[in-house]
Formats: structure tokens, C-alpha cells, sequence
């Protein structure tokens, strides 16, 4: 397309086809050619250029770069309609870059010739989803209002999901950090309170004494011989 423009601003596009009856004059004939070969080459890039070198005429040249490209054009239509119609997004991947692939691959699809419908841009996306996205799926084919779904509107559909999961998330992970720090407070509580851990009933059998008290346990240790039992609350 490129090219054609280049020899169409330079009045010598004819020169890629068979030579029109009105152009008697073989000298402007010649011009013409040479002028189209000229700018093609300046067009082509080294790599390309080489397979066209030895051509004589613009004609030549273009029905060799129409073949070239046809047969990889075919080649890359078929690599990308494959990816395209294979292609599904996993967990992991970023929505906006899924999107932008998808988007990619229809532009490459489109510039080599390859139309694909409106429609069905909108239908490769939804399906290409993870299963998470079954819901989002079902509630867009159910509530459209018209035949067919729109790629735009889907798209945001799917990117105003994934923001509200990720809001549903930091609430989620707020909630149970203020809960762990909750829970560390009553706990820092009781340790300072001294009721974790507290003597509930102190059982001394002494010969000398039975008493219920603290007192009374600090005596107990102190002795040689005796039975001391004491039972903690922890």
C-alpha cells in the first residue's frame, strides 16, 4: 500500500502493470519505468531488495514482491488466526495486557487482509476467560438489549470485575489484620493483669498446717519434708 502511494505521487503506478495503448512515446514510457523502479528499491529493504536485484523492469519487480509477500502473508495469516482462536488468559495474567494482545492480534489480522467480524471480538474475548469470569459471562450474554456484544463494553465489563475483586480483597486482608491486632491487645492484657497463669487453689499437706494461701506456700517451700500441691490456671 505504501508503495503504491510513493509511485502514485510520482505519476508512474503504471509503470507496475502492462503498458497502457496511450503511451506511444517510448522515451516517457522508459522514464515512467525507471522512475517506479527507483522508488520501489528505495522502499524495499536490503534483505528484500536482494530478491528482486536482477529484475529489469517495475513490472518484474512487483510481481515478484506480489509472490513473496502472498505466500508469507498466507503463512502469518494462518500462524495468527491459529493464536488467535487458541489464546486463553490464565490467573496470573494482567487483564489490561490480555486485552492488548487481543487487540494486537485483530489490527495484524486486519493489515494482512484478514477481516474479522465485530461481533466476534467480542465472543473471542469472553471465551478465552478463565472459569472465575463464568458469572461475568453469563450475566453479559443475558442482559444485552441488542444482537450482538460489543468488544468496548465487554472489555470494561471485565476490568470493572477486576477491580472489585481487588477491592473485595484489601477489604478482606484489612479486616483480618485488625482483627489479629485486636486479638494481640486482649492478650497483652491478660499477661499484664497477672490472671494468666494465676495460683487458682493451693493445697498444702503439712503436718503442721493446712492453709489456702500464698503465704503459706512460700512456708512450704521452705521446708524439708512435707507435700505441696499447687494448681495453676494458664
Amino acid at each position: 500500500m505504501r508503495i503504491k502511494a510513493i509511485l502514485r505521487k510520482d505519476n508512474c503506478l503504471a509503470a507496475i502493470g502492462d503498458r497502457p495503448a496511450e503511451i506511444t512515446d517510448n522515451a516517457k514510457w522508459n522514464e515512467m519505468d525507471g522512475n517506479a523502479i527507483a522508488n520501489i528499491h528505495l522502499a524495499l529493504t536490503d534483505e528484500v531488495l536482494s530478491s528482486v536485484a536482477e529484475k529489469k523492469t517495475a513490472k518484474e519487480i512487483w510481481e515478484t514482491l506480489t509472490k513473496l509477500y502472498e505466500s508469507k502473508s498466507l503463512h502469518n495469516k494462518i500462524f495468527l488466526k491459529r493464536r488467535l482462536y487458541t489464546l486463553r488468559m490464565v490467573e496470573t495474567t494482567a487483564v489490561t495486557d490480555y486485552i492488548n494482545i487481543i487487540r494486537t492480534l485483530f489490527s495484524q489480522l486486519t493489515t494482512l487482509g484478514q477481516q474479522i467480524e465485530k461481533s466476534e471480538h467480542a465472543e473471542l474475548l469472553l471465551q478465552s476467560l478463565p472459569n472465575s469470569y463464568d458469572q461475568l459471562i453469563i450475566n453479559l450474554t443475558n442482559n444485552i438489549l441488542i444482537d450482538y456484544l460489543v468488544f468496548d463494553d465487554d472489555a470494561a465489563a471485565i476490568l470493572e470485575e477486576v477491580n472489585r475483586r481487588k477491592n473485595k480483597g484489601d477489604k478482606n486482608s484489612s479486616n483480618q489484620a485488625e482483627a489479629l491486632l485486636v486479638s494481640r491487645g486482649r492478650s497483652t492484657e491478660r499477661g499484664s493483669s497477672g490472671s494468666c497463669c494465676d495460683v487458682a487453689v493451693a493445697q498444702i499437706n503439712y503436718p503442721s498446717f493446712k492453709h489456702n494461701t500464698q503465704d503459706s506456700i512460700e512456708q512450704a517451700r521452705g521446708r524439708s519434708h512435707g507435700e505441696v500441691q499447687v494448681r495453676f490456671l494458664c
